[in-house]
């Protein structure tokens, strides 16, 4: 009715996902794909062992994305607790199939430079709807992936499903288990001397190297990341900024405190006008969704005399609103042009293992329903 496909929408979260296990999976009828990465992460096997243990009987396939990023990467630094996810794994999914699907994040170097390729690989996981015609369900827990696999992965599977899901859909959900104490304790290290849009979400602004349309930039901002915005901003060169603040959030002062942290970026130096400063909350992907997309339109709407305007957006904050922007980019980017610019990170520095366990328990799980039941009437 108001023109968003996503509003109304389907957020479960917390203690009602068990209660949503339950209810929506306890049935013969189901059949589910069970998608995730092998990572060093903790929280890589929170929704699988929530959902075996509501539904012990589901009838599920699981496919087990494995990421090779190269020599000296955390896959090795940290293969002990990659090996002990996986052994983990492995206890809760007895007597049920699990398909290792391997991808590459780098190609090999060319002229001494390396060049990302994961997200053009996580999309090719899925070569045919075939692959996924029989399942009644489709879970993506994006809990231990890179943002540039589940951006591409996430986005094939929407795609495949709109285009060639005839008679009914299957349900799909995107799953993740939130911690920020985590979060804050897996530190990057360094950052990509190249960036880019992500596979799918060029929203051909990459197929340019000038946009005759504005281009107006969206990053939705998060700790510790002015190398990467500087790095953003001088590939995008965009005509004007919309810094995304993260309010609410369980720290009622971060926002105020993500502007004191960039200040000197944001207002000396990019000149951005406190007007144009957006707020979306922390933990909803679909309203960050709503007010993002809503923004861009709006933008558009106002620049019709220059034929619109081109959208970027980069998320250098959580997976949940990062989600949310996937959905933006998706609903506008043959709409308007909304393109998705990753900067990623060369690595990731842990102190202590034990210390992530110890708080592993206070994770938040929440599911994210795209497409199916929910969204037929």
């Amino acid at each position: 009715m108001n023109g968003l496909r996503w509003d109304p929408s389907v957020l479960i979260r917390g203690d009602k996902t068990s209660e949503f296990w339950s209810s929506h999976f306890n049935s013969a009828q189901r059949s589910v794909l069970f998608i995730l990465g092998k990572g060093f992460d903790v929280r890589m096997n929170i929704a699988i062992q929530e959902l075996i243990k509501n539904c012990p009987t589901i009838k599920l396939e699981c496919w087990l994305i494995e990421f090779d990023e190269g020599t000296g990467s955390n896959s090795t630094k940290y293969l002990k607790h990659v090996q002990e996810n996986e052994k983990e794994l492995s206890t809760y999914l007895t007597g049920k199939q699990i398909v290792t699907k391997k991808i590459s994040l780098w190609n090999s170097k060319v002229k001494g430079k390396r060049k990302r390729i994961g997200d053009r690989q996580a999309a090719q996981i899925l070569e045919s709807y075939e692959q996924i015609k029989q399942f009644t369900d489709i879970i993506i827990d994006i809990s231990a992936l890179p943002r540039g696999v589940y951006f591409s992965l996430v986005g094939k599977f929407l795609t495949f499903i709109d285009n060639y899901a005839k008679d009914k859909k299957p349900n799909l959900f995107v799953v993740v288990s939130e911690n920020a104490d985590i979060d804050s304790k897996i530190k990057e290290k360094g950052i990509d001397e190249d960036v880019g849009y992500l596979h799918g979400f060029g929203g051909t602004l990459e197929l340019t190297s000038e946009s005759e349309e504005p281009v107006i930039w969206f990053p939705i901002l998060g700790e510790d990341k002015a190398e990467h915005l500087d790095k953003a901003y001088t590939h995008i060169r965009p005509n004007e900024i919309c810094p995304v603040l993260p309010f609410p959030s369980k720290n009622p002062r971060r926002s105020d405190a993500l502007i004191k942290d960039y200040y000197q970026l944001l207002f000396d130096r990019l000149n951005i006008e406190s007007q144009n400063i957006m707020y979306v909350p922390e933990q909803n992907p679909f309203e960050a969704y709503i007010r993002l997309t809503k923004a861009i339109r709006n933008y558009n709407t106002s620049l019709q005399a220059l034929d619109g305007c081109k959208a970027v957006i980069s998320t250098f904050s959580s997976k949940l609103l990062s989600i949310g922007s996937l959905l933006t980019a998706y609903e506008l980017i043959n709409e308007i042009g909304v393109g998705i610019l990753n900067v990623d990170s060369q690595g990731y520095d842990i102190d202590s293992f034990d210390d992530l366990k110890s708080i592993k328990d206070n994770s938040e799980l929440f599911v994210i329903w795209l497409i199916g039941e929910a969204y037929e009437t």
